[in-house]
């Protein structure tokens, strides 16, 4: 099994995980050919630096003709989607977009619509995501490992200002992933090798049991005391029956925290009451669950689920809007279905449909659930005179019609 093991020492970022797989033997071609694929008006060029001693692939990117200051998540999806780079690329590509597009509109309170990337029009983002699968496809890797990843202070200068490192949308990507801090002030992982490394790297960790063939350095672009490349180690693995296998599904991630409490004196009445403040103030779900409590009285479990970020708030909201006096809470991980949604033409009108899938090693989507609107099928179904039931079946109809086969 080929294995890839990313040392992060001087962290990642797209360009130089660009330049350290040409130097471990990817052609300049290659990028080129994702960027005619891209059909985008960007150039790029290889060359080579020597960081504190060690010599370094290095990378750069220009534009050939004039590009806008920025784009907006939406518009480089369309470049994506209307591309020609190859399925399993373009696929991984949309995904890590989606990723960047949600992490960066998590940390300025934005919707995904509203989110904008700036560097040469957004069209460098496109060229490190599409250019580091194809590098990684041409070198037919399997497997891929990467190191804890370094994590330094101080600011960069943003289209927002001046803004605390790591930057905010890197450290929501980096979520669930191992770092450690130094004692450099610099960004050491941008937003894009932040998505990289997660999306690429199925351990952290010291490098697995192989047999290493090839080494390649990618140099950033900042100077620091130390150098600043990221290594890219490239061989076999030794332990073939037992190294662990690329799962057969990649599932969406991430971690929230459950609220818990139990109460017998509340108000039934002020159940919905509660459910709303707190919905309102960031809960991702909110359950009660008939129980019985001590001295055999009927009573209510309130489980929340909440973000990372929402744990004191919802905790006063739930203290003030019941009799509960204490709370439990933990850390839970979720697996999600990748989600996206669609319109779909039926004879009662348009209906959008959300689709939930997997993503299979090669790229592709398996999509394994699909639910109509029920607001919008409920709408149509008063406009029409029909029952929502008929509305409901023919959305789920036109929707299979347009779901590719989960081979």
């Amino acid at each position: 099994m080929k294995v890839l093991y990313l040392d992060c020492f001087s962290g990642i970022s797209g360009d130089m995980l660009l330049a350290a797989l040409i130097d471990l033997g990817v052609p300049l071609s290659v990028f080129e050919e994702v960027i005619a694929q891209l059909g985008i008006p960007v150039e790029i060029k290889g060359t080579a630096v020597y960081k504190n001693g060690i010599r370094a692939s290095q990378v750069i990117l220009a534009e050939q003709t004039r590009q806008p200051g920025e784009r907006s998540y939406h518009q480089l999806l369309e470049i994506v989607t209307q591309s020609n780079l190859p399925s399993h690329i373009s696929a991984k590509v949309e995904m890590a977009l989606l990723r960047l597009a949600q992490a960066e509109g998590a940390a300025h309170g934005v919707e995904v619509e509203r989110v904008h990337f700036h560097e040469l029009g957004g069209l460098d983002t496109l060229v490190d995501l599409a250019g580091a699968f194809a590098g990684i496809s041409y070198l037919g890797v399997e497997q891929v490992c990467a190191s804890p990843l370094p994590l330094a202070r101080g600011t960069i200068i943003t289209q927002h200002g001046p803004l605390p490192l790591p930057a905010p949308a890197t450290l929501n990507l980096l979520k669930g992933a191992p770092t450690y801090g130094v004692s450099i002030e610099g960004e050491l992982v941008t937003p894009t090798g932040a998505v990289l490394v997660t999306s690429l790297a199925g351990s952290f960790g010291p490098p697995p049991a192989a047999r290493w063939e090839k080494i390649g350095y990618g140099a950033g672009t900042q100077e620091f005391p130390h150098p600043n490349v990221l290594r890219l180690w490239l061989g076999e693995s030794l332990d073939h029956k037992e190294a662990r296998e690329t799962p057969e599904l990649a599932f969406d991630q991430d971690q929230v925290l459950v609220l818990e409490t139990q109460v017998d004196d509340v108000n039934p009445e002020f159940l919905p009451y509660l459910r709303m403040q707190l919905e309102k103030e960031g809960a991702l779900d909110v359950a009660f669950i008939p129980t019985m409590m001590k001295k055999g009285r009927p009573g209510i479990i309130v489980s929340i689920l909440s973000p990372p970020d929402r744990l004191s708030s919802l905790a006063r909201i739930l203290f003030r809007e019941s009799t509960a006096i204490g709370l439990r809470w933990y850390q839970a991980g979720r697996i999600k279905l990748f989600r996206t949604s669609v319109e779909v033409e039926t004879p009662f009108g348009s209906i959008p449909v959300k689709l939930g899938f997997a993503v299979k090693p090669n790229g592709s989507r398996e999509y394994l659930n699909l639910a109509p609107e029920y607001e919008a099928c409920a709408r149509r179904a008063l406009e029409t005179g029909s029952s929502i039931k008929e509305v409901y079946r023919a959305a789920l109809k036109a929707a299979d019609s347009l779901e590719p086969p989960t081979e």
